[in-house]
């Protein structure tokens, strides 16, 4: 364990699996104050996640949240913000993804993604900035995708979720530069983890790693690495940037 992240209060929606789960034990390993989570339906990964956290000697919180519900982000955001005296950083990681191509799409599978992957983090960002600016400064990092950066062909709606995501970090940055908070994305390309294992194995799976340079899935460690490096007081001068653990993704055939 370091202390990278020693005495700071981070926030990360849909913190209990996959990416959020490894970027919150990061946080915690690094020597977080406190790591706070938020869930919505599975309460017993978040606990999990929450045990593991607290193993760490970090303070941890899981709290279900509505990340279309202004009422509910309100709600813990001021729990936190008051039981820990600030918030230092905030993760942007809930989402939700349902594959098909573009004539598949339905008026309601459209709004249910851009709900919960953009208008999530444009609602968490907009209750988390007060506290921020109060406290001089922060950092808000968005968990976007590869999918974002060149319109992923069978994920339509999720594609322009995450692009609309990418935007959003830019306009945040323009806004918090003046004060002190910092606001960056990663768009991670395929991450094996305990939601896409068995996909990656598939005959679609493989293929799609085929895809890549380095042909292998990358892993967590790979984003959640970036998060720390992103939240933390080594990095001062960069905002408003997109980083993109892709293995390559761009540059094949």
């Amino acid at each position: 364990m370091t202390d990278r992240l020693s005495g700071k209060v981070c926030l990360i929606t849909g913190g209990g699996r996959g990416l959020g789960k490894a970027m919150a034990l990061a946080f915690a390993k690094e020597g977080a104050k406190a790591v706070a989570i938020s869930f919505v339906a599975n309460e017993k990964y978040a606990k999990e996640t929450c045990e593991e956290i607290a193993a760490t000697g970090c303070t941890a919180y899981m709290t279900p949240v509505e990340v279309t519900n202004r009422e509910s982000i309100k709600a813990w955001v001021s729990h936190i913000a008051d039981a820990e005296g600030g918030i230092d950083v905030l993760v942007n990681n809930a989402g939700i993804n349902r594959q098909g191509p573009i004539d598949t799409v339905t008026e309601d599978d459209w709004d249910e993604i851009m709900g919960v992957n953009l208008k999530g983090p444009f609602l968490v960002s907009q209750e988390v900035l007060p506290v921020m600016v109060k406290a001089g400064g922060g950092r808000i990092i968005n968990i976007a995708s590869v999918s974002g950066l060149y319109g992923g062909p069978t994920t339509a709606h999720y594609a322009a979720s995450k692009a609309g995501l990418i935007s959003l970090t830019q306009v945040l940055a323009r806004w918090g530069a003046e004060h002190g908070i910092l606001v960056n994305s990663i768009s991670p390309g395929i991450i094996e983890t305990d939601l896409t294992r068995e996909e990656l194995r598939s005959g679609g799976g493989a293929g799609v790693v085929a895809l890549t340079l380095l042909k292998r899935p990358g892993q967590v460690a790979d984003v959640s690495s970036i998060a720390v490096m992103l939240a933390s007081d080594e990095q001062s001068y960069m905002t408003g940037q997109t980083i993109s653990p892709n293995g390559g993704s761009y540059f094949t055939d």
